[in-house]
């Protein structure tokens, strides 16, 4: 893992970014660019900016607290459900408390998501299956207990995501959680991807075993 942290104090305004490489290759950025705090209105704008989602850096630029800034965005119930599922997604880019707290609770109230075809469940669920995605990314060991039930959802959708989130944690874990669920899936996309991340992490988990066999002993 490779860290570039700048020290931050939001009392001061001495700002922090800090820059993690994970083992999934996604950059995780602190709270925020030097000299300034972020302000709502910049960050919605650069949400729905068009293209492409916004990048780490073009967040991290707009100042000190965008990870906050985006937690109120995704739990605005206010405002369009796709620009919260975009501010969702973009909290992949902070490893930092309030970020990994909203992730970690979006999910765990997605297991508990009814069958309802109501179309406010379906827009929660939007947020649910980027979430899944995002805290795959940020990564932990705690991360394959938290997605494991979404792969009991009735949403054939939320379950790919979800696969696809515990694919990106390269763990042990993460391809159990996977091979429990295997048996059971009745949807092919799903299967199919359920399988291929169970072949993505044990070949991860392979070649880091068989590089660590190759270094010299210290």
């Amino acid at each position: 893992m490779v860290f570039a942290i700048v020290k931050c104090a939001l009392v001061t305004n001495i700002a922090v970014v800090v820059v993690l490489v994970g083992a999934s290759g996604a950059p995780a950025l602190g709270a925020g660019a030097a000299g300034k705090r972020a302000e709502r209105p910049a960050v919605e704008a650069l949400l729905r900016g068009p293209g492409i989602p916004p990048g780490a850096r073009d967040l991290a630029a707009l100042g000190i607290g965008v990870d906050r800034m985006l937690c109120e965005i995704a739990g605005d119930h206010a405002i369009d459900i796709l620009l919260r599922a975009r501010a969702v997604s973009s909290l992949s880019f902070f490893a930092t408390p309030a970020s990994r707290a909203f992730l970690e609770a979006t999910v765990k109230g997605g297991a508990g998501l009814s069958q309802s075809p109501a179309a406010a469940q379906t827009g929660e669920r939007l947020l649910v299956r980027r979430a899944a995605v995002a805290l795959g990314w940020l990564g932990g060991s705690g991360v394959p207990a938290l997605l494991e039930p979404l792969l009991g959802s009735p949403d054939p959708d939320v379950r790919l995501d979800t696969t696809l989130g515990l694919g990106l944690l390269r763990s042990t874990d993460a391809a159990d959680a996977l091979k429990k669920r295997l048996p059971a899936e009745q949807i092919d996309r799903v299967r199919a991807q359920m399988s291929r991340q169970i072949r993505v992490i044990e070949d991860a988990l392979a070649a880091a075993t068989a590089t660590q066999k190759t270094q010299p002993a210290r």
